[in-house]
């Protein structure tokens, strides 16, 4: 009896000694953790470069790799290959992706496994923007492959669009999901029809109010509205450029504020009653929030370039124009962060306050106290700080801004001259070439990748 009181006794005290030791290695493992093989910053440099089969070569290795990368691999190969001049392929990803991500759902802002380690350990998620334009993307890789479904993927990303404000929580964040890619491209098909003009009426008129900025709206509204789609003998070519380098997330750090401290006190509570819950106890105290002027987090990076927009011209040196913004990604991309970031530096204070309670336990139960306790707990807390990472994942290969350029053109072969253009409106590389057949009475899609210059044009289908 006294032996099996013994035991009774020490096996609390076993148990926490062995979650002391398990601390202190994941601490060791984690810090001596390093990633070999491709990385994302080889594929972006081959796309920059126009080398586009390294580029999907990279990023096949990665999606392939490990599992909380693979989902972002994935919807940056699906571009690569839409630059390669493979729709098809690119709209069987982007469907499968599309798909995955409906049926994966929303994680949870407390969930456990970002509380214990860090926001990387939280299955990837698409911002509200990317889910938006995932269904704007499928349009426009149906558009290159010509399966017909443009104007369905259309209505799906304002669907989306409509759902995600309905259930934004703020009407600061409620702002980010409004793309106008999807309105426009259904807005020309519309039109196309030469029947739907008030279709294509609503969908300009919606476009001019995401993006009051995109002049070309107005006159798209009035050529509507006055039911006329393109001059006798003549179609539209439509340019659809993919212009500058996406934003992409690189880690940071960030003040505390008073409105994270309170999300955090939240979580903390919230997680403290479900392990209560779930031993037995009853709520008799709390989990202290810790001292922490900063925190790791996501931010926000534009790649710098001199490309402003793409000149289009024809072949007898008449200039068409140059794309204008239609969506600002970066924008979109800089919005969301910014309408997320109490949040993401609620749980990284919340992290740091249970870690903290985790590494008190266990320096009692090796029998710490006094300052070799403090020590202990310093020295450790700050270690398995240290191992922590922002969650940078997101969709890197997407352009900083999708650009258009409508332009009526006779029917027949034409022979287009398109230049990179500066700020200054001058072209500052030679012009690429491309052969485009306008259709009488219908519209023409070419999709052209310029992340620093035209690296890629993808030419219809004939």
């Amino acid at each position: 009896m006294i032996c099996d009181n013994v035991r009774s006794r020490s096996a609390p005290r076993q148990s926490l000694q062995t979650v002391a030791w398990w601390i202190l290695g994941l601490v060791l493992v984690t810090a001596g953790c390093r990633t070999t093989g491709p990385k994302l910053v080889d594929a972006h440099a081959a796309y920059r470069g126009g080398d586009l089969q390294s580029a999907a070569t990279a990023l096949e290795k990665l999606a392939d790799g490990k599992r909380k990368q693979r989902s972002a691999s994935q919807l940056d190969l699906a571009v690569v290959n839409l630059a390669q001049g493979r729709p098809a392929e690119a709209e069987s990803q982007l469907r499968d992706l599309r798909d995955h991500f409906d049926s994966v759902g929303g994680v949870g802002l407390d969930d456990a496994a970002s509380l214990a380690t860090d926001d990387t350990k939280r299955d990837f998620q698409l911002a509200g923007y990317e889910q938006v334009l995932l269904r704007s993307m499928l349009a426009l890789t149906s558009l290159a492959s010509g399966s017909g479904d443009a104007s369905a993927y259309c209505l799906q990303a304002q669907s989306r669009s409509r759902e995600l404000a309905d259930d934004a929580k703020s009407d600061e964040l409620a702002g980010t999901f409004s793309v106008a890619l999807a309105p426009y491209l259904h807005g020309t098909l519309r039109e196309a029809t030469h029947q739907n003009y008030d279709d294509a009426l609503r969908s300009f008129r919606l476009v001019s109010s995401i993006q009051p900025s995109f002049l070309p709206a107005a006159e798209d509204i009035q050529r509507v509205g006055e039911g006329v789609h393109s001059r006798p003998g003549h179609g539209v070519l439509y340019v659809i450029g993919f212009v500058g380098e996406g934003p992409q997330l690189v880690e940071s750090v960030a003040p505390t504020t008073t409105q994270s401290l309170q999300i955090a006190s939240t979580l903390v509570r919230h997680a403290s009653l479900n392990q209560k819950k779930k031993d037995g106890e009853e709520d008799d105290d709390t989990i202290v929030l810790p001292t922490i002027a900063e925190v790791k987090v996501p931010k926000v990076y534009v790649p710098p370039s001199s490309l402003a927009a793409i000149g289009v011209g024809i072949g007898d040196g008449v200039f068409l124009g140059a794309t204008q913004p239609l969506t600002d990604v970066a924008g979109l991309a800089t919005d969301r962060l910014d309408a997320e970031m109490p949040w993401i530096i609620g749980r990284a204070i919340a992290r740091r306050a249970i870690k903290e309670a985790s590494v008190s336990t266990a320096s009692g139960a090796i029998g710490l106290n006094g300052n070799a306790a403090s020590i202990f707990q310093f020295a450790a807390v700050n270690a398995w700080a240290a191992t922590e990472h922002a969650d940078t994942r997101c969709w890197s290969m997407l352009p900083r801004e999708f650009q258009v350029l409508r332009a009526e053109l006779p029917s027949g072969e034409h022979q287009l001259d398109l230049s990179a253009l500066g700020g200054n409106g001058m072209p500052f590389a030679p012009p690429r070439k491309a052969s485009v057949t306008v259709v009488d009475g219908r519209n023409t899609y070419l999709f052209v990748f310029a992340p620093e210059t035209i690296v890629s044009v993808v030419s219809p289908p004939r």
